[in-house]
């Protein structure tokens, strides 16, 4: 169910099918080398969300574009917000999802660079009570399809690489230009930070991808996207039906934030 597509008067009905549950994609925009579109993290985890919905029912707020992307400011086409904004942004989109009559959230994350982002607002969201519960879902793949994955792949992935190649041939192929792909050497890692070991600063993916392109996309084809695709849909639906039964966190919140109003642990 699209959140766009219900009615106001069908909205009630819509949040008791499925079990109270709101599914929020989120990807970005930014460059995807130099032959796949600069939404395609959007694309990809929108698609996988309208699925999965279908074969277990969840009502699918539209995906949120913006999304942490400030290693790509110097790549044209790459949209990034303030972080300070995108991280309000998001704590106003899900208010008004739980101020609708959702009492469960899962944030489904198309895009690596939203990791921290997402992570932080989960703690984030310990600061105050909320009426709902939001959970952050749909990563990965179910150990059979990783399995499979491997078997299938046909080369060393990586961003902009032979899965989201792959993902984009199956889903929007007129999007897709690999006559603009020239150079494979351009996936390689430079490591001008090497030096430096397991230090990290702001740079690191910068210094090793400047062009973000982290794979060869020339073993892509329509059929392994369309494998992707139907994997994804799978390890999301897992996740919602677990969220769906899971009747814990809801206790669990209740008693956390009562302990912390209180400054004291709550009696078993």
């Amino acid at each position: 169910m699209l959140w766009m597509e219900l009615t106001s008067e069908s909205f009630d009905r819509a949040i008791e099918e499925c079990g109270g549950l709101c599914l929020l994609p989120m990807g970005s925009i930014e460059r995807h080398g130099p032959h796949l579109p600069i939404g395609c993290d959007t694309i990809t985890v929108e698609a996988v969300v309208q699925r999965a919905a279908e074969e277990e029912p969840a009502v699918v707020f539209p995906a949120l574009y913006f999304g942490q992307i400030a290693e790509a400011r110097h790549q044209p086409g790459t949209v990034s917000l303030d972080h300070d904004l995108l991280l309000r942004l998001l704590r106003m989109t899900l208010s008004e999802i739980g101020r609708n009559g959702f009492r469960k959230i899962m944030i489904v994350n198309g895009h690596g660079g939203n990791n921290g982002l997402v992570s932080y607002l989960l703690f984030n969201m310990l600061q105050e009570r909320h009426s709902y519960v939001v959970y952050e879902g749909g990563g990965g793949m179910l150990p059979a399809d990783a399995k499979k994955w491997v078997e299938i792949c046909g080369g060393k992935d990586g961003h902009a690489g032979i899965g989201e190649t792959s993902m984009m041939m199956h889903l929007v192929p007129e999007a897709v230009h690999m006559e603009d792909f020239q150079d494979a050497q351009d996936a390689a890692s430079r490591g001008w930070l090497k030096h430096l070991g397991s230090v990290q600063n702001s740079f690191c993916w910068y210094g090793d991808h400047p062009t973000h392109l982290a794979g060869d996309p020339r073993p892509a084809a329509a059929e392994k996207g369309r494998f992707l695709l139907e994997a994804g849909v799978r390890s999301l639906v897992k996740d919602i039906r677990a969220v769906k039964a899971d009747d814990v966190s809801a206790r669990l919140a209740d008693d956390f934030y009562s302990a912390a109003e209180r400054g004291g642990m709550p009696q078993d």
